[in-house]
């Protein structure tokens, strides 16, 4: 397992960079979401 003892070595040392793509991920997830929600939503009022 030394991959992944150097990928949490990694996020070891930069938790920060960690962090900034884990909610990179979520906005991402997110702003799909909201988009999905607001056009069937649109598809509703018609």
């Amino acid at each position: 397992m030394p991959f992944l003892g150097s990928v949490y070595q990694i996020f070891g040392l930069y938790p920060e960079l960690y962090y900034g793509m884990i909610s990179a991920e979520l906005q991402e997830q997110a702003q799909k979401e909201h988009l999905e929600n607001s056009s069937a939503e649109a598809e509703v009022e018609e």
